[in-house]
């Protein structure tokens, strides 16, 4: 059964993202997933764009890759996540743009599911999975027994036993996901993290044992901070990072 390893939340951030693919290449997966938000925040949106699109067979579109598909004039949005869109409309290509507004929200791949925010309403809705009501509503539209996600930027697993709901963080390792449950797990972020650890952060999925491996990857967060600067997005996306915030 394949390996395989899953991405969220790169955020322009090319730094984390070149060090997250060099990891994977040491790790034998056999396809690598993207959860979404390829784009946003961070000061590389069109290197990321290019990487994910070669290697990434699938690719799930998220919120901020929304925003830039369907038009940033249909949003209202703050300054530090508008500003680095705007940057990135400059630098993507007609075709590049074409193949982001082509992403669907949920892909099956081998027997998961994967989505960027939840299945709560709906996928497009890219609704926090961070509480119990949304957990229920997710675990109604979740069909498989495993389901992988992002968007909080938090590596955390959510369980659902008999609609009861279970939350745990995840930690650096292996993680033994019980099949006979629902379970969404979240894989982290690539180039934001938000767990006070500022290392990327993504997931290795072995669906035959169906063993979970969570790593952390430290890259050059000085470089992804230059980035930033020099095009000229807001501070406060740079400095996030030092910090894991």
């Amino acid at each position: 059964m394949p390996r395989i390893a899953l991405i969220s939340d790169i955020h322009g951030n090319i730094d984390a993202l070149e060090a997250v693919l060099a990891d994977i290449e040491r790790q034998e997966v056999d396809e690598i997933v993207c959860l979404g938000d390829i784009v946003g925040y961070g000061g590389a949106p069109a290197e990321c764009l290019k990487l994910i699109r070669d290697r990434c067979p699938t690719t799930v579109m998220g919120n901020h890759d929304e925003y830039l598909a369907k038009g940033l004039e249909n949003f209202v949005l703050s300054k530090r996540i508008e500003a680095p869109l705007r940057y990135a409309i400059k630098s993507i290509t007609t075709k590049e743009m074409e193949w982001l507004r082509s992403l669907p929200y949920t892909a099956g791949v081998h027997e998961f599911t994967v989505t960027h925010a939840s299945l709560a309403i709906a996928p497009e809705a890219f609704n926090y999975l961070n509480t119990d009501m949304v957990a229920a509503h997710h675990f109604q539209q979740q069909s498989a027994a495993v389901c992988f996600v992002g968007h909080t930027h938090r590596p955390e697993m959510v369980t659902d036993i008999k609609g009861r709901i279970g939350w745990g963080l995840i930690w650096e390792g292996n993680t033994l996901l019980d099949r006979s449950k629902k379970c969404a797990v979240n894989v982290g972020s690539v180039g934001q993290p938000r767990d006070e650890n500022p290392n990327a952060a993504y997931g290795i999925y072995d669906s035959g044992m169906g063993l979970f491996k969570l790593r952390r990857v430290a890259y050059d967060i000085e470089a992804a901070i230059r980035r930033i600067k020099e095009a000229g997005i807001p501070e406060e996306n740079a400095l996030r990072l030092l910090k894991g915030e």
